[in-house]
């Protein structure tokens, strides 16, 4: 029986070692000096949210599937609406809507698929810039455990679902998830514009 044990322990290792991105759900992610960029024009539009920095340094959290962090360190400005059914609750947590504002730096998750077609980084440049990588890499380190992680292995979102992590001179953080479900939670005070499990509509 012992050894059947370890036979059967040493197969699973194997085939484990064996899976490709595709078939892993959890992945290894670094944040190198290789993947610190800088840009001139960098924007996203989703479902609800939409935003945009006219020039800083990006950084990419890259696994073997490919990218599933964004790190910009460029301040921008970004604006969230909502469904109309939750547009009162929306004026009751930011006081205005929808909410126009600026960010000092964003953190965001989103799918290795999403992020390709999105994104055209051919044209961001190597800036060498160790500042930018120790302060990228301490935004990682501080807001990882936030979303889609296994431990210190990162999940994938799934594909259109993007979360959002923004840091804003005015508001203090400003966490926003777009995908099947809408999440829009300030934390200063907390407050929290959706309920559990609020379907978005423009994903159903």
């Amino acid at each position: 029986m012992r050894v059947l044990f370890v036979g059967l322990a040493l197969a699973l290792a194997v085939v484990m070692a064996q899976e490709t991105p595709q078939e892993k759900k959890f992945f290894e992610v670094k944040i190198t000096k290789d993947e610190i960029y800088s840009y001139n024009g960098i924007k996203f539009a989703g479902d609800y949210t939409s935003w945009e920095s006219p020039s800083g340094q990006v950084a990419l959290g890259r696994t073997e599937g490919g990218v599933t962090i964004l790190v910009i360190l460029g301040a921008g400005t970004f604006k969230i609406e909502a469904p109309e059914a939750a547009q009162e609750k929306f004026k009751e947590v930011f006081g205005t809507y929808p909410l126009k504002t600026k960010f000092n730096t964003l953190y965001m998750r989103i799918n290795p698929k999403e992020f390709e077609e999105i994104f055209d980084h051919s044209k961001w440049e190597k800036p060498n810039d160790e500042a930018a990588f120790t302060k990228s890499k301490a935004l990682v380190d501080e807001k990882f455990l936030g979303s889609y992680h296994a431990g210190p292995l990162a999940i994938f979102p799934p594909y259109k679902t993007r979360f959002m992590d923004f840091d804003t001179p005015d508001l203090g953080q400003i966490v926003n998830e777009e995908g099947y479900w809408l999440i829009l939670r300030r934390f200063a005070p907390y407050k929290s514009v959706y309920p559990p499990k609020f379907v978005n509509p423009k994903q159903k």
